[in-house]
């Protein structure tokens, strides 16, 4: 017999039996080439960018109003309460006001934000027609914006049948802000946030408010990115497991038509079974629940907000009792894919 035809056996049975060595020794090595395999053949799907840390968002009525309106402020000290608030208001980043009418509080308000943000401060106002004043609304974030619009309603109560509380003296309407992710623009995602304070007095002229600001959501929102709607909607929002009114139902309802390739969330009930009310601070319940963060997701895609926890905060203060007539709603939401 040759050396070769010897070699050959030989070399086969040394592989043989180094092969069953690694398998018994190690035996994530075959496991390993298991996975290596299949993610050769089966690449998994890419899941978008990393969640990051939780988005903090606000919607506030600070009742800031104007000239001989301002005996009404059930809060005094409006420069006061404007920086102290704006103090608070620094730590989030998306911030949704409301009752802003007064030029001078609400200026002192956000150069608090400009400097807690510097260079990264955006903001967005309520438009203000000649002769009239504005819608009194405002987004402010920390985050770049992308796109901005406004919206005035057509039906508001009127002053000849309210008097001076009438809403027709201001514009009403809604706003909206595209805000970016990240300052590396959009490809990291978006949310569309919207802001409004809706009629306070006449029941059928917010009926067709309703109906124009899910029209506005639909004009001017993403289906494959989140939607935040955030404001004084002045209607009575239901505890979990109770029958909303009609009201409710029906803003509601008109909402998700707005976004039909996602669900509208209304997030206090979502995530808290409490009244959570916000229209009176000095009441154990903490009056009605009137303002709202409510959040639509896509059913599909990358781009999601994920509720994490919401909050009233009465910004209780013992100079002026509380720093509004309204408690603000927080929340803590996680930006991701999954």
């Amino acid at each position: 017999m040759t050396l070769r035809a010897l070699a050959r056996p030989t070399g086969r049975f040394v592989l043989s039996v180094v092969t069953a060595a690694l398998l018994v020794v190690a035996p994530g090595v075959s496991r390993l080439w298991a996975q290596d395999e299949k993610k050769v053949s089966a690449p998994p799907e890419p899941a978008g960018p990393p969640a990051g840390p939780p988005l903090k968002i606000i919607t506030y009525n600070v009742q800031f109003l104007p000239g001989l309106a301002s005996v009404i402020n059930r809060r005094k000290h409006p420069k006061y309460r404007a920086t102290t608030i704006g103090k608070h208001l620094a730590k989030f980043d998306i911030v949704a006001l409301n009752e802003v009418f007064d030029d001078g509080p609400r200026e002192l308000l956000l150069d608090q934000l400009r400097r807690a943000w510097g260079k990264d401060f955006n903001v967005v106002l309520s438009p203000k027609p000649a002769g009239r004043l504005s819608g009194g609304c405002a987004i402010a974030s920390r985050l770049p914006f992308l796109a901005m619009h406004s919206t005035l309603y057509s039906a508001c109560s009127r002053p000849e049948e309210y008097g001076l509380l009438a809403d027709g003296f201001a514009a009403k309407g809604a706003i909206h802000a595209r805000i970016a992710r990240t300052r590396t623009g959009p490809d990291a995602g978006f949310v569309d946030v919207f802001a409004t304070h809706l009629e306070s007095k006449d029941s059928k002229a917010r009926a067709v408010q309703y109906a124009e600001l899910a029209e506005f959501v639909r004009a001017h929102s993403d289906p494959r990115h989140p939607t935040l709607i955030m404001g004084d909607l002045n209607t009575h929002g239901p505890v979990r497991g109770k029958t909303p009114e009609p009201a409710y139902s029906r803003m509601m309802s008109l909402f998700r038509r707005a976004r039909p390739a996602g669900d509208v969330l209304d997030l206090w009930p979502h995530l808290e079974p409490g009244v959570g009310g916000t229209s009176r601070q000095t009441t154990p319940t903490g009056g009605s629940r009137i303002d709202y963060i409510l959040l639509s997701n896509p059913n599909q895609g990358p781009h999601r907000l994920h509720p994490l926890a919401v909050r009233v905060n009465r910004y209780l203060d013992p100079r002026v009792v509380a720093l509004s007539d309204h408690s603000a709603v927080e929340a803590d939401l996680r930006w991701g894919c999954r």
